[in-house]
C-alpha cells in the first residue's frame, strides 16, 4: 500500500474488564468491554448502594447489635453496648494521647539530634577557620616573599590539625564518593600527602586556594545537607542564617586569599583570578545579605560591631579599590601589603565568628525551651497513657469482637486483592502483546520511554493484493475472517525469527528486526528468510468465503536507520519513524504481485551474508525512481527470489529454482 507508512490506529481498551478466554496453543483472546464506572445510570449507582447496605456483614453487626433486654443474650448485648458507649471515647483518648506522646518524643529526639549539630557545626567552623588560614599561609608562601612565610605555614598546621582532632565526629556523606573523605583518617593522609609534596609539585599560589576552598565547600555542603535533613520547625530562620553566615565566612576567607595572592604577586597575572575575587566579595556580601535577612541576632551584630570598626572597614575598602583597579605596572609583590590585608580581612572574619557564636547561643536557647516544653507533653500524655493502660482489662472482651469483625473484613480484602491481581496479570499480558516486553518493563518502571535510534535494521511491509475488491465484495464479517486467517498464518510464521510484529492496518502488516533487541547484521537475513517463509505458506492459504481463490500479496523490504519510540499514554503503541519506513512502503507498494522487492541496501547486506538468490527489476516508474532519489537511495531495486539450501516443509529451494517466479 503507498500509504502505508507508520500510522497508528488507535484503540480504546478497558484494562479492568479485560477477561482471557480458551485460545489455541499459540495465543490468547480477550473480550473486551468498554464501559466503565462513569457509565452507570442512576437506577444502576441505587440498586448498588442498597445492595451495599443489605449485605451479610451488615446483618451480622445487626444480630450482635440489636437483642431482647429481657432475656439473657440480650442482657449482655445491652451490656456490650454499655460498655461500647463508656469505652469508646476512651479509645479515642488513647489514641490521642499516643498520637501526641509520639509527636512529643519525635520533636525532643529531633531537638537533642539539632543541638548536637550545632555543636558540630561550631567545632566545624573553627576546623573551617584554621583550613582557611593554612591556605591563606600557603598562598602567601608560594608566592615567594619573605623570609618567614614558610614558618608561618609550618605554624598554622597543628592549629589545622588540632581543629580536625577536635570534631567530635566525622561528617561522612554517602553521595561523595572520593576515597579521601571517607574517613577522618583519610583526610588527614590526604592532607599531609598534600603538605609534603608542596614544594615537589611546583604548586602555585592560586592552585593552592582552588585546593583548599574545594575542600572547605565539600565540609560546608555536608554541614548544610545534615542540618537540612532535620525537622528544624519554627527555629528553621536562624539555622537557615547561621549556614547563610558560614557560607559568607567562607567567601570572605577566599577574599582574604585572593588579597594576599595579589598583593604578594604585584597583580592579578590573568582575567579569572581577578573575576574570581570579585566573585568571592560579591557572594560574599549576598549570603551576609541573606543572613541579616533571616537572623535579627545577624542584622543586629552587622550594625553594632562592624559600626564600631569604621576605621578598619575603610582600610578594607580602599584596599579593595586598590585591588580591583589591579594595576599590572607594580613588578613586584609587597609583603607588608599582604600582611596588612590579612590582619584587617581577619579583623572582619572575627566579627563573623562572633555573629556565628551569638547566633548558636540563640539557636541552643530556643532548643532548650522546645527541649523542656516536649519533655512536659511527654508527661503529661505518659500520665494519661498510664491511666488508659490500667482500665485496658475491661475492655479486653470488647476488642475481642471487633477483631472477629476485623477478621471477617480482612478476608474479603484478601478475596478481592486476589482478583485485583489476577486482573492485574491480564492486564500486564495485554500491555506486553502491544509493547516489547522490555519497553513495557521500563514504561512500568519508569513511567515514559524515551526514543531510541538504532543504526540499522530491516523493515518488512506487506500488502493484500485486490483487498479493495474483495472487501467491497464481502460482507465485514467475511472481511474479518479473511484478515483474521491472513495474520494468524503471518504471527504463526513469524515466531519463528528474530523479528518484532510493529503493527496492522487494514490489509497491511509491518515487521522489523533489529529493533527492539540490536542483533549486528542479521536483521537482513531474517527479514528475507521471513519474506520467502510467509510468501510460500500464504501461496497456499485459500479465502475463507471464496473456494479455489488464493491471497496475493505484495512484499516489500528496506534496510537502515530509523528511531523507535512509544506513542501515546491510554494506549501506547511502539512505533518506528524515519525515511527508513517510509522506503520500505514504496517497495512494497511498488512491487509485484507475490513478488519480494527488496532495496539497494538490503540487496548489499544479504550479498555480504551469501546464500541468496536475487535477480535486478529491469523495469521501473518515474514515481518510484523519484521517491528513491528523494531520499537519496540508489534507484536499482532486487527481486528476491530464493535461499539456498532452506526447505519450506519438505520442500527444498534447491530442487526448484522457479520457486520465486511462480510465485
Amino acid at each position: 500500500m503507498a500509504a502505508l507508512n507508520n500510522k497508528i490506529i488507535p484503540i480504546e481498551i478497558s484494562m479492568r474488564s479485560l477477561k482471557s478466554e480458551a485460545a489455541g496453543p499459540r495465543g490468547r483472546r480477550y473480550s473486551i468491554s468498554t464501559r466503565s464506572s462513569s457509565t452507570f445510570s442512576q437506577n444502576d449507582l441505587n440498586e448498588a448502594i442498597m445492595n451495599m447496605l443489605h449485605s451479610a456483614p451488615n446483618q451480622t453487626c445487626r444480630r450482635i447489635c440489636v437483642g431482647n433486654p429481657i432475656t439473657v443474650i440480650g442482657q449482655r448485648k445491652q451490656m456490650a453496648k454499655m460498655l461500647a458507649v463508656v469505652l469508646l471515647p476512651l479509645l479515642i483518648l488513647t489514641i490521642i494521647t499516643a498520637v501526641d506522646f509520639s509527636k512529643s518524643l519525635t520533636s525532643y529526639i529531633n531537638t537533642y539530634a539539632i543541638a548536637e549539630q550545632i555543636d558540630f557545626g561550631v567545632k566545624l567552623g573553627g576546623f573551617l577557620l584554621a583550613l582557611q588560614k593554612e591556605r591563606d599561609m600557603s598562598s602567601l608562601y608560594l608566592s615567594q616573599i619573605g623570609l618567614d612565610s614558610k614558618r608561618e605555614l609550618l605554624l598554622a598546621y597543628p592549629e589545622t590539625d588540632g581543629a580536625l582532632d577536635n570534631l567530635s565526629s566525622w561528617p561522612v556523606s554517602p553521595s561523595n564518593k572520593q576515597k579521601q573523605y571517607q574517613s577522618r583518617e583519610h583526610f588527614v593522609n590526604f592532607l599531609n600527602r598534600h603538605r609534603y609534596e608542596l614544594d615537589s609539585n611546583n604548586a602555585t599560589a592560586t592552585a593552592e586556594i582552588n585546593f583548599y576552598s574545594q575542600t572547605i565547600e565539600i565540609f560546608i555542603k555536608w554541614m548544610y545537607d545534615s542540618v537540612s535533613e532535620l525537622d528544624t520547625g519554627t527555629i528553621w530562620k536562624t539555622l537557615v542564617g547561621y549556614q547563610e553566615l558560614i557560607i559568607a565566612s567562607e567567601y570572605i576567607g577566599r577574599e582574604r586569599g585572593y588579597g594576599i595572592y595579589y598583593y604578594a604577586t604585584g597583580a592579578f597575572m590573568d582575567r579569572k583570578h581577578y573575576l574570581l575575587f570579585l566573585e568571592s566579595q560579591d557572594s560574599a556580601r549576598t549570603h551576609f545579605a541573606s543572613a541579616r535577612m533571616y537572623s535579627v541576632t545577624a542584622s543586629d551584630i552587622y550594625h553594632t560591631t562592624l559600626d564600631a570598626q569604621n576605621q578598619t572597614m575603610r582600610v578594607i575598602n580602599d584596599l579593595r579599590e586598590d585591588i580591583k583597579a589591579n594595576n599590572s605596572s607594580v613588578s613586584e609583590g609587597s609583603l607588608e601589603k599582604a600582611k596588612r590585608w590579612y590582619a584587617n580581612m581577619s579583623i572582619y572574619m572575627d566579627v563573623m565568628k562572633s555573629a556565628q557564636k551569638m547566633l548558636t547561643a540563640k539557636i541552643n536557647g530556643l532548643l532548650k525551651n522546645n527541649s523542656n516544653a516536649d519533655m512536659k507533653e511527654m508527661i503529661i500524655a505518659g500520665v494519661i497513657f498510664s491511666g488508659i493502660v490500667i482500665i485496658s482489662p475491661l475492655i479486653i472482651m470488647f476488642v475481642y469482637k471487633l477483631t472477629s469483625n476485623i477478621q471477617k473484613y480482612s478476608s474479603n480484602i484478601a478475596k478481592k486483592t486476589k482478583a485485583v491481581n489476577r486482573e492485574k496479570k491480564q492486564s500486564e499480558a495485554v500491555l506486553f502483546q502491544m509493547l516489547p516486553r522490555t519497553v513495557a518493563e521500563d514504561l512500568k518502571q519508569n513511567g515514559s520511554f524515551n526514543a531510541e535510534h538504532f543504526t540499522e535494521c530491516t523493515i518488512f511491509q506487506s500488502d493484500m493484493v485486490g483487498f479493495t475488491q474483495l472487501s467491497s465484495n464481502s460482507s465485514p464479517f467475511q472481511v474479518t475472517d479473511m484478515l483474521n486467517t491472513l495474520f494468524s498464518c503471518f504471527d504463526d510464521r513469524i515466531s519463528i525469527y528474530d523479528t518484532y510484529k510493529v503493527e496492522t492496518v487494514g490489509d497491511g502488516y509491518m515487521v522489523v528486526s533489529g529493533v527492539p533487541r540490536r542483533n549486528g547484521v542479521r536483521h537482513a537475513s531474517e527479514i528475507a528468510t521471513l519474506s520467502l517463509d510467509l510468501l510460500y505458506h500464504v501461496n497456499k492459504l485459500e479465502l475463507p468465503h471464496l473456494s479455489g481463490e488464493r491471497y496475493k500479496l505484495r512484499i516489500g523490504c528496506h534496510s537502515g536507520p530509523v528511531v523507535a519510540g512509544v506513542v501515546g499514554s491510554k494506549n501506547p503503541r511502539y512505533c518506528l519513524f524515519g525515511s527508513t519506513v517510509r522506503i520500505a512502503a514504496l517497495m512494497e507498494s511498488s512491487g509485484e504481485t507475490n513478488k519480494i522487492q527488496i532495496s539497494h541496501s538490503s540487496y548489499s547486506l544479504l550479498s555480504a551474508i551469501g546464500g541468496f538468490e536475487m535477480e535486478e527489476r529491469q523495469t521501473m516508474t518515474v514515481f518510484t525512481k523519484d521517491e528513491l532519489k528523494k531520499h537519496n537511495c540508489p534507484e536499482t531495486t532486487y527481486w528476491l527470489i530464493q535461499k539456498d539450501y532452506q526447505v519450506w516443509e519438505g520442500y527444498s529451494t534447491t530442487s526448484d529454482a522457479s520457486f520465486g517466479s511462480s510465485l
